[in-house]
């Protein structure tokens, strides 16, 4: 039993030594990586021939290009969700001048739980806009 227990201490132990290595070599490759990249970002930088120019130029001009879209669907989204809103306050105020009283409690409740329900959608969409926003600018 004493072995057995002996061994597994033993087999622990150099995983442990063997994880603890292998993190200090990933650590090290890392660095060495971040170090040359570094390096040959500087040397990119020192680079002005008449094609990187260009190249830096037509980079530009795509990332204008997209913060553009991106902006105007932005701002495309924000209007429709203000008509929707509008056209909604709209509807409900007609609602409340056709319907009888006594039955308008009844159907505000479902007009309450449809603009719950449109405002969850909206919601939805901005995160989405955001998130594709965080990614494209990334």
């Amino acid at each position: 039993m004493e072995n057995l227990q002996k061994t597994l201490h033993d087999l622990l132990n150099a995983g442990i030594g063997f994880f603890r290595a292998s993190e200090e070599n990933v650590k090290k490759a890392i660095s060495e990586i971040e170090k040359v990249y570094d390096e040959l970002k500087q040397k990119g930088a020192a680079e002005n021939s008449e094609l990187v120019v260009n190249l830096r130029k037509s980079l530009d001009d795509i990332v204008k290009q997209v913060e553009d879209l991106n902006s105007k669907a932005n701002q495309t989204f924000e209007e429709v969700s203000k008509q929707i809103n509008e056209n909604y306050q709209k509807i409900a105020q007609e609602i409340e001048k056709i319907v009888p009283k006594e039955q308008l409690e009844q159907y505000k409740a479902k007009l309450d739980e449809l603009n719950a329900s449109i405002q969850t959608k909206i919601e939805e969409l901005a995160k989405q806009f955001k998130k594709q926003d965080n990614v494209s600018n990334s």
